[in-house]
């Protein structure tokens, strides 16, 4: 294989690692949580006003999504008052996938149409298929118990699942979490990579390729409607939110989860930015090998020192490879 080649594989390794850790060391970001509090207390607040009846809408009783704690009022409350990033997104994740926080801000968000164009590409996961047949085929077999069939679709559904020790989980699992976030087989977080893929002929992936940028369920249309929203709460109710800490927790919670790549986070979160008005020059995403040196709000410094493999981003790693063939 030619060095160029050799290089590009490197460079997509190094990355995969890198992704992982720098996803761990912004889930405990002090700034960056904070920041998701301020946020969920502004749309919590609004929503006792203006629809009591709907505060249950940012809480979930899913156990294959991240941060769940349930929907009691109580439950709710204290993930405001304490609760971590995972929790904190979550709860503004409910509010605004159910247009409730929309809704307040006066109306769904107008779709980006690069999203809706990639939209058509995304496929069911043949991981996620094969769950499907098995349930069905479970339901149909008359010769086991409602819990025996219960059982076996917990075991398959196990290979799917985030593969992690629930004790090893960042940040820590909370006690509200924990009864729902596992099961006696283990963490029962779904990744949407384990639900879509994209079709390696799509848009994405071909340009994708050319620029070193990893892919998995393509860009990322939760962090748009995040940094939309939370562009839209600064305008219309004057609450002082940093959008780059908004993005940086969607980089740890996509990329721990599962659910999207780095540069799928950065195109969503750009395209969210390129909405707003003289926005901060200095968060725009440079789609290249160099995309991991400027992660706000962390230095260059504390990404070598805390996140970087022998102190070196990937393209480093990527390029030293050529520099010796």
């Amino acid at each position: 294989m030619p060095a160029w080649g050799q290089a590009r594989i490197r460079y997509a390794e190094e990355s995969v690692a890198f992704e992982r850790r720098l996803a761990e060391h912004l889930a405990e970001n002090e700034a960056v949580t904070e920041e998701f509090r301020t946020m969920a207390r502004a749309v919590w607040d609004r929503a006792r006003q203006q629809y009591p009846g709907a505060l249950a809408t940012f809480g979930s009783e899913n156990p294959s999504m991240p941060g769940t704690v349930g929907t009691s009022r109580p439950a709710l409350q204290q993930v405001l008052r304490t609760g971590h990033l995972r929790e904190l997104v979550t709860f503004l994740f409910q509010g605004i996938s159910s247009d409730l926080v929309p809704e307040m801000l006066g109306g769904r968000e107008d779709p980006d149409p690069e999203i809706e164009q990639e939209r058509p590409s995304r496929r069911q996961a043949a991981g996620r298929a094969e769950l499907e047949r098995l349930a069905a085929q479970l339901n149909l077999d008359d010769t086991l118990f409602v819990a025996e069939k219960q059982a076996a679709l917990a075991r398959a559904t196990r290979e799917h699942t985030v593969q992690r020790d629930p004790d090893d989980v960042r940040p820590p699992l909370s006690r509200a979490e924990r009864p729902f976030a596992v099961n006696c087989l283990g963490l029962t977080w779904m990744p949407s990579s384990s639900v879509y893929d994209l079709a390696m002929n799509t848009g994405l992936q071909e340009a994708s390729e050319d620029t070193g940028g990893l892919v998995l369920t393509g860009t990322a249309g939760s962090t748009y409607r995040f940094l939309v929203h939370a562009a839209r709460m600064r305008d219309q109710w004057g609450i002082d939110l940093d959008l780059g800490l908004i993005r940086a927790g969607m980089i740890a919670m996509s990329l721990s989860a599962g659910h999207h790549s780095f540069h799928e986070v950065m195109r969503g979160a750009q395209l969210a930015l390129d909405t707003v008005p003289g926005h901060d020059p200095v968060l725009d995403y440079q789609d290249d090998w160099g995309r991991y040196w400027d992660v706000y709000p962390l230095t260059q410094q504390e990404l070598r020192e805390r996140v970087a493999r022998d102190g070196l981003f990937p393209d480093e790693h990527a390029r030293a490879l050529l520099d010796v063939t």
